[in-house]
């Protein structure tokens, strides 16, 4: 009796530690992560708010956007579509796919290439371009579609679209895209007594570069100590105009702020920014829940 209340007793103990040792495993691997889904969920939402503004700066009307969640929904089918044709058991597909292991395993092993699986691979790249051609052939359509039913207004807009968060302006699609900004921030400074500058001007030059830098491409190096020198250098030129000096040349010096560290400006196809920003998942829940909004306010309406 007594023994088997001592293996009752350990058998209890051993249940007890491995349930700790679960949950501890659980929360460590919650712990792990919940950053992941903090950050998915935050590039989600930011994502969601950056095709808000231009929704939002375009000023749809609601068939308008009855026609670009159709066409959305469209370009939903057409990835379905080419998943399918690729993932339901395409002989094609799956030759090709065995013809490039085949090649990435010779390469690993450092054995030479056979010309017949030099031809197979090959083979195997041009399906795989022909299956993504297609696609994007009758995505760039969706989108002339959709171009064909915006106003010059609403494809200027589209055109200049820059992604932010906050409007510089009221129903603004996107980024301000001229210097008022850089003519606000340099009529401030122009506005600080001398030794107050002198003592901050480090830092200040510090700080717009900090801003610069969010804002160029991943891998962009610059050269900070020097590009600081040359961000002082026309701080202090702005400083050192008289006023009406400074109301003319204002607009040049921010220009040269700005244009400064901004990429080249190359000429794109209105259809490409469509592409990119209107015929996503995203717009049409956000597009059908504006559309709900606007059914409801024209029925309280009188």
């Amino acid at each position: 009796m007594r023994k088997k209340h001592i293996l009752s007793l350990a058998l209890g103990l051993f249940l007890s530690l491995v349930i700790s040792l679960a949950v501890v495993l659980g929360l460590s691997q919650n712990t792990l992560a919940q950053p992941l889904e903090y950050l998915r969920e935050l590039d989600k939402v930011t994502e969601e708010i950056r095709i808000l503004n231009l929704i939002n700066g375009l000023e749809l009307s609601e068939e308008q956007m009855k026609f670009i969640i159709q066409k959305a929904e469209e370009a939903e089918q057409l990835k379905t579509d080419l998943a399918n044709r690729v993932n339901n058991g395409n002989p094609e597909v799956a030759k090709a796919l065995r013809a490039l292991q085949e090649l990435r395993n010779n390469l690993l092993e450092g054995r030479s290439i056979p010309d017949d699986l030099k031809a197979r691979a090959h083979q195997a790249n041009l399906l795989s371009k022909g299956l993504t051609e297609g696609y994007h052939d009758k995505l760039s359509q969706l989108a002339f579609q959709i171009k064909g039913m915006l106003q010059p207004h609403q494809l200027c807009a589209l055109e200049n679209y820059v992604p932010c968060l906050i409007p510089p302006k009221p129903w603004a699609a996107g980024q301000e895209n001229s210097s008022e900004a850089g003519q606000r921030e340099l009529t401030k400074i122009r506005a600080m007594p001398a030794p107050m500058f002198e003592q901050n001007k480090e830092r200040i030059a510090q700080q717009m570069l900090k801003q610069v830098k969010m804002h160029l491409p991943r891998g962009y190096i610059i050269d900070e100590a020097a590009e600081k020198e040359w961000t002082i250098s026309l701080l202090k030129e702005a400083r050192s105009l008289s006023g009406m000096d400074f109301a003319i040349k204002k607009t040049e010096l921010a220009e040269k702020l700005k244009s400064r560290y901004a990429p080249p400006k190359l000429p794109i196809d209105i259809t490409i920014k469509i592409e990119k920003f209107l015929l996503r998942p995203e717009v049409i829940l956000l597009l059908k829940s504006k559309v709900s909004a606007s059914s409801v306010l024209n029925e309280l309406m009188p």
